[in-house]
């Protein structure tokens, strides 16, 4: 049971990566998966966007099981899990109405339907708000680790939606059930 939740989550990663509108492509200069290097901290690249190495894990996109790379726009995502952080750059904020989304890293699909993923654990996170004024969902992938807040976090969205902070609890499906989760998001 555990597992099908698991792998369920992982594909609602994915189809919400897909939903909020993000790119699929990975970071100018990344290392490779089978090996190279990648140069220290975030680099910019065409168009003045910041990309980070350590955003995409590495991978090109290109590689089985890789869904899709969100790690070339502008977008900071600080999170904080129980004792963990991490800060996740490149990532991409998206608003259209009523709608805002963030989202950062990269999307593995366990099922198997875009092939075997075989390559090391990877980090994302989406965020966004819901239809509830002031509540949000955060959906984060951190190694081999899953916890999320599907629209219970507390959300404070500045009026020009360039940052926002989040502030849930993991839900008891997750890897650390009743875990604090915070992000924060600076577009």
């Amino acid at each position: 049971m555990l597992i099908a939740m698991k792998h369920a989550l992982a594909l609602s990663l994915a189809v919400l990566f897909g939903l909020a509108g993000c790119a699929s492509t990975a970071s100018p200069g990344a290392a490779t998966a089978t090996g190279g290097s990648a140069p220290a901290g975030p680099t910019t690249a065409a168009g003045g966007t910041k990309t980070d190495p350590s955003c995409s894990g590495g991978l090109t996109g290109n590689e089985p099981g890789v869904v899709r790379i969100s790690c070339n726009g502008t977008a900071d995502i600080r999170i904080q899990v129980a004792a963990t952080s991490k800060e996740i750059r490149g990532g991409s904020c998206r608003s259209g109405g009523q709608v805002w989304s963030a989202a950062a890293g990269v999307i593995i699909d366990v099922t198997g339907t875009h092939g075997t993923y075989t390559g090391p654990p990877v980090d994302s996170i989406a965020v966004n708000n819901t239809d509830t004024a002031g509540k949000g969902t955060i959906q984060i992938a951190l190694g081999d680790k899953h916890y999320f807040d599907l629209g219970g976090a507390a959300l404070t969205l500045s009026a020009d939606q360039k940052t926002a902070h989040l502030e849930g609890t993991s839900d008891r499906m997750s890897d650390g059930p009743n875990d604090k989760v915070t992000v924060d998001v600076t577009c």
